[in-house]
């Protein structure tokens, strides 16, 4: 079903009223989102992925994506989801030149050369995807996801060098021209930047009114509940709206104080 120009008008007004982005000249502004359940569990048992977002808020993230510049997640999604990473639910989808870049962090350059990313880029409808990758990579492996379309980056000369060093991450997609960066998912990448909050400048969180339970995977950051604390110096009030079932909640990094521009 089509989304409606209310709920369009809803989603539009929310972002406009509540997000800014930072203008460092050294690394992108950060907006990370996901969706969680009431008991705080962000995928299954396993770090499986669930879909936990209705169709409203699902809406939301779309015209986000469309505000920034680049959208990252880890290979794990792209093999378990084979998503697009496009803003298609809204009317009229945007052009491509509005759309976010695709960003994969792929160490061992497992992205299939038929998933959609590739496919949409080919077929003219989507950008040019980026993966970044690390240690030891195997050069024919990276000519076959260049030959079909793939931009692939090597952050570290070291194989023993972690991938998710976000602060060489970070430098990497700024250097590519990323001003925006959305991170999307999956549990693991956005686990492992929620343990780096000075590094986020905005967080948009939608909470679903499903309980998953105890098997379900959390965060072991402790970020979470420094934002339950109104009194934390490092980010603003939250704001907060209802997406169909889900509730919607937006933080700030202070430091972030300019009026939002559109592109």
């Amino acid at each position: 079903m089509s989304p409606t120009e209310a709920e369009e008008t809803q989603a539009s007004r929310f972002l406009h009223e509540n997000l800014r982005f930072s203008t460092s000249d050294r690394q992108p502004h950060v907006t990370l989102t996901f969706a969680q359940s009431q008991d705080g569990k962000i995928a299954g048992p396993g770090k499986a992925q669930m879909a936990l977002s209705g169709p409203e808020s699902m809406l939301l993230t779309h015209q986000l994506r469309t505000l920034h510049d680049g959208i990252m997640v880890g290979i794990g999604t792209v093999l378990n989801d084979n998503p697009q990473l496009n803003a298609r639910l809204l009317s009229p989808p945007p052009p491509t030149s509005e759309l976010p870049r695709p960003i994969v962090l792929d160490s061992r350059l497992r992205m299939p050369t038929d998933c959609k990313l590739i496919r949409n880029y080919g077929a003219g409808i989507g950008r040019k995807p980026l993966v970044l990758t690390s240690g030891t990579v195997d050069p024919q492996r990276q000519a076959q996801l260049e030959e079909a379309g793939v931009e692939v980056m090597k952050l570290h000369d070291n194989s023993s060098a972690e991938l998710l060093d976000w602060t060489t991450i970070l430098r990497v997609i700024h250097q590519a021209g990323i001003r925006r960066l959305m991170v999307e998912g999956g549990a693991a990448v956005i686990d492992s930047l929620m343990k780096q909050p000075q590094l986020i400048d905005a967080l948009l969180v939608t909470i679903a009114p499903v309980t998953v339970g105890e098997d379900g995977f959390g965060f072991t950051s402790e970020l979470p509940a420094v934002l339950e604390k109104e009194d934390d110096s490092n980010w603003t009030a939250p704001s907060q709206a209802k997406f169909g079932k889900d509730s919607v909640v937006l933080w700030r990094s202070r430091h972030v104080c300019e009026p939002r521009q559109d592109s």
